[in-house]
């Protein structure tokens, strides 16, 4: 799929759910992954063909703190790529992540638990930083497959129907996180990275060594949705669009009366 037709639908989305307006700054969370390379080049390209003007921040958290070389020079190569696709500079937080990961006590933090917990910190720095500088927005690389595996996590493992919002309020509406690539399969920007030829930053932590339950569940998900596609046509836009469009009158909670089961059970 061409750079301008992935764009007009990273478009889509942005406009269907409003996630940028005028004069917006947004803290765009960049891993060096395939779907981070991909938010920044196509909000930029976005950016040049709009009548829209709003301001882009590339931030790459340094979980080594600065203290790998290896991670310096993958850092350095994505750096001098997006600035030579977009114009715009790469800025890196660092702090000691994976030190703190793997030295801090096990009782607080168990081996299955570690990606949750880092992830959940390098978010929360995002929000921290976005707010302290003003910005309304932080906007992530989930994409449509993200969406629809985490629809069918929660409905197999958590027993709820949610999914994963293009746009979320957060803090009583002073930040919003926002997913712009909402609308676009791994698959195309998979294709999109590989023929810009942008520098992928490889996974690096040590902590990876550990696979939580919930990266094996979502693997399992990912299997079946793949499974599933070669014999139902349009199935991830199918339960994209299911979410979408709800029937409320059709839900099982409708006349259900949860008294009758005793307080806190489900049926």
């Amino acid at each position: 799929m061409k750079e301008s037709n992935l764009a007009k639908k990273a478009g889509q989305a942005v406009n269907d759910y409003h996630m940028i307006a005028e004069g917006d700054h947004v803290l765009l969370g960049i891993s060096g992954g395939i779907d981070s390379i991909s938010l920044v080049s196509l909000l930029a390209y976005r950016l040049t063909h709009m009548p829209v003007a709003y301001h882009l921040h590339p931030l790459m958290i340094d979980n080594f703190n600065g203290e790998s070389p290896e991670m310096n020079n993958d850092i350095a190569r994505l750096g001098e790529f997006i600035l030579a696709k977009t114009g715009l500079e790469l800025e890196v937080y660092r702090m000691p992540l994976v030190e703190y990961i793997l030295h801090t006590d096990k009782e607080k933090i168990l081996p299955s638990n570690i990606c949750f917990k880092c992830a959940q910190i390098r978010r929360s720095t995002l929000f921290r930083i976005a707010m302290e500088r003003g910005y309304g927005k932080v906007a992530l690389g989930h994409h449509k497959d993200d969406i629809v595996e985490t629809i069918l996590l929660n409905l197999f493992y958590k027993r709820e129907a949610s999914a994963m919002l293009p746009r979320l309020p957060l803090f009583g509406g002073k930040l919003e996180l926002i997913r712009p690539l909402a609308y676009l399969e791994k698959q195309h920007l998979v294709s999109y990275v590989a023929e810009l030829g942008a520098p992928v930053v490889p996974e690096r932590c040590p902590a990876k060594l550990v696979r939580k339950q919930s990266e094996m569940r979502r693997e399992k998900v990912r299997g079946l949705i793949a499974r599933l596609s070669k014999e139902v046509p349009g199935l991830k836009n199918n339960i994209f669009a299911s979410f979408r469009n709800p029937k409320p009158d059709y839900m099982l909670d409708k006349l259900f009366d949860p008294h009758t089961r005793g307080t806190g059970k489900r049926p």
